[in-house]
C-alpha cells in the first residue's frame, strides 16, 4: 500500500540581524567571546494578538546564538542580563507553546522555548529599541507515530493548525485486498447467561432489544478484530438511523437517501446512495415491505421484524402477524409477536390486514427479497454487496469536494460547526482511509485542558478538504461527535470528547484475512 506522505514542517530559521548574532557554531562559550557592554532584559511580550509572536526587548546591544531542537529552541545570550521585572519563566500559554524558561547561562542567560508541535518558525532583530523577534508560523501539518498495524493496515496521527486553531486526527489506511472491514453490532456482555434465561423463558412478551449498545472496545473485542472505529448513527433503542446490512442480511433501511459505505465480496469499497426495493411473495402474489425493523408508521403498511430487532415485534394490537420459520408461514397473530431465533415476522396495518388473512394459511411458502439499488452506476453487482454502513452526508464524489448535507436531511448538530468526526474515503488506487477527529471536551475536561490546547474538531467541509488532501476520492461522514472512537489492539488512539468511550450501536472493524 501507498502511504500517505505529507510534508512534515520541521523547524527553520531564518536571521535578519541587527543586533549582534555570533558566528555559526552550534553554541559558542561566553568565554570565547569579549563584549565591550552588558546587555539588559527588560521585558518579554506577545507582540501582536492574533498570532504568536514573541519580543524580547533589550537595553543595550545583545550577543546571541540560536539553537534549534526538535522540541525546542535554546536562544543563547552571552552578555545578557535579567531586568528587575524578568521572572524564571514568562508564560504564554499557546497551543504550541506554554511558557519560555529562563536561566543562567555563565555570564548571561539562556531563553528555552519548549514547543508542543513541531512548526516552523523564523527569528529576527529590530533597533529602535532594540528587540529580538520569535515569529512562529501557525500554519502547520505534522504527520507524527507512523506505524504498520500488520500487512495491509497502516495508522499515523496527523496535527493540522492554522492561526490559533488544533486540528488532531487519526487514521487508518487500509488496503481491503488484505485486511477484511466488516461491520458488527454489540453482543450482551452475559450473552452466555442471557440465552439461558431466553431458553426457560421462551415466551415472554416483554420487549427486549437486539440491540446491546457497547463501546468500540467491546465490539472490536468479541469479534476478536485487531482494529475498529464507530459506524452509523443510531437511536436511543440501539437501532442503525440508517442502513446496515452484514452480511447481506438488512438490519434497517436507508433514510432520507442517505450515503452508505458499500463493501463487496471481492474486497472493493464503494461510496453511493442507496435505496431498498423489498417485497414479499405469497401464494404468487407479491406485496411490498416498507420498513424492517421499526416502529410502523402510519405509511408503512408492513414492516419485516427479523432477530436483529430483539425477541417480539412491539406492535399494535390491531396489527396482523404473519410468523414465518424457516420460510414457511407456522401462525399468524395480531398484536405483538414473538420473533422466531430461525425465521420472522411479517406485520401489515389494517389496509392490508384482511387481505392477507384471506391469502395466506399456514404451511404457506413465503419468498421474501430485499434488493439494495444504488443511485448511480457502481462497477460492481448488487449481487456483491456483502456489507452496507449508512451515513452522510457525502463529502466527495468523483475527486470533488460535493458535501451533501441538505439533501440528506441532516440536522445542524451534524451539519453546522465544528464537531468531533469520524470519516472515511476511497482513494483511487481503493485503498480506505478510516479518520477520527478530535473535538471539543466537555466543560469540566476543557477547563483541566485551558492552556494545553486542544484539538477543536472539524466542519463538514474542513473534513472533505482534509481527506482531499490525504488522497480520497470519494468521502463519507459516519456518526461524530461522543460516539467517535478509534480502537487499535485494545488501545484508544483518540481522545473521546465525552472523556470516555461512548456506548453505540454498531462498529466498523478491521481483522487481516489470514486471521478469518
Amino acid at each position: 500500500m501507498n502511504k500517505c506522505i505529507l510534508t512534515v514542517i520541521m523547524s527553520l530559521m531564518c536571521f535578519s540581524f541587527t543586533l549582534k548574532a555570533t558566528a555559526d557554531a552550534p553554541v559558542l562559550s561566553s568565554k570565547q567571546l569579549t563584549y565591550e557592554t552588558s546587555a539588559i532584559l527588560h521585558n518579554i511580550r506577545l507582540s501582536e494578538p492574533d498570532r504568536l509572536k514573541i519580543a524580547l526587548d533589550f537595553d543595550g546591544t545583545a550577543y546571541y546564538n540560536v539553537e534549534s531542537l526538535e522540541n525546542e529552541i535554546d536562544i543563547y545570550l552571552f552578555n545578557v542580563k535579567n531586568g528587575e521585572n524578568i521572572q524564571n519563566s514568562f508564560d504564554i500559554n499557546d497551543f504550541t507553546v506554554k511558557q519560555i524558561e529562563i536561566t543562567s547561562y555563565e555570564s548571561g542567560l539562556l531563553l528555552r522555548v519548549p514547543l508542543k508541535h513541531g512548526l516552523a518558525y523564523k527569528i529576527f532583530s529590530l533597533s529602535l529599541p532594540d528587540r529580538l523577534i520569535i515569529d512562529f508560523e501557525r500554519t502547520i501539518i505534522q504527520v507524527k507515530n507512523n506505524e504498520q498495524i500488520c500487512e495491509g493496515l497502516d495508522y499515523y496521527d496527523i496535527t493540522k493548525a492554522v492561526d490559533d486553531k488544533l486540528v488532531l486526527a487519526q487514521v487508518l489506511e487500509v488496503d481491503p485486498k488484505k485486511i477484511d472491514v466488516f461491520p458488527a453490532i454489540g453482543e450482551p456482555e452475559g450473552a452466555f447467561i442471557y440465552s439461558v434465561l431466553k431458553f426457560f423463558n421462551p415466551w415472554t412478551k416483554e420487549k427486549q432489544s437486539g440491540f446491546y449498545p457497547a463501546t468500540t472496545s467491546r465490539i472490536a473485542l468479541q469479534n476478536n478484530a485487531i482494529a475498529g472505529i464507530n459506524g452509523t448513527y443510531f437511536l436511543k433503542s440501539g437501532l442503525p438511523l440508517g442502513i446496515l446490512m452484514i452480511n447481506k442480511n438488512v438490519i434497517s433501511c436507508p433514510i432520507f437517501d442517505r450515503t452508505a459505505l458499500i463493501l463487496t465480496s471481492d474486497h472493493r469499497a464503494y461510496i453511493d446512495n442507496v435505496a431498498l426495493d423489498a417485497y414479499f411473495e405469497i401464494n404468487a402474489t407479491k406485496y411490498p415491505i416498507m420498513g424492517i425493523n421499526e416502529k410502523k408508521a402510519p405509511k408503512k403498511d408492513i414492516v419485516l421484524y427479523t432477530p436483529y430487532y430483539g425477541v417480539v415485534t412491539d406492535t399494535e394490537p390491531d396489527d396482523f402477524n404473519i410468523i414465518v420459520v424457516n420460510d414457511v408461514v407456522v401462525s399468524f397473530e395480531c398484536g405483538n409477536s414473538l420473533i422466531p431465533s430461525n425465521g420472522y415476522v411479517l406485520s401489515a396495518g389494517m389496509e392490508l390486514s384482511e387481505l392477507l388473512f384471506l391469502n395466506a394459511k399456514k404451511e404457506d411458502k413465503v419468498k421474501v427479497a430485499v434488493n439494495v439499488v444504488p443511485f448511480l452506476n457502481v462497477s460492481a453487482t448488487t449481487e456483491s454487496f456483502l456489507h452496507l454502513i449508512g451515513g452522510g452526508p457525502r463529502l466527495i464524489k468523483n475527486g470533488e469536494i460535493y458535501i451533501t448535507k441538505q439533501e440528506e436531511n441532516f440536522r445542524a448538530d451534524v451539519a453546522r460547526g465544528r464537531a468531533a468526526r469520524t470519516i472515511v474515503g476511497i482513494k483511487n488506487d481503493g485503498a480506505l482511509l478510516f479518520v477520527t477527529v478530535d473535538g471539543k471536551l466537555k466543560r469540566k475536561k476543557r477547563e483541566k485542558e485551558r492552556g494545553e490546547g486542544h484539538s477543536i474538531g472539524m466542519s463538514l467541509t474542513e473534513a472533505a478538504y482534509f481527506l482531499k488532501a490525504l488522497g480520497a476520492v470519494s468521502a463519507l461522514n459516519l456518526d461524530g461527535g461522543g460516539s467517535s472512537t478509534m480502537v487499535v489492539r485494545g488501545k484508544i488512539k483518540n481522545t473521546p470528547s465525552g472523556g470516555a468511550q461512548r456506548k453505540i450501536s454498531n462498529a466498523i472493524l478491521f481483522e487481516p484475512q489470514s486471521r478469518r
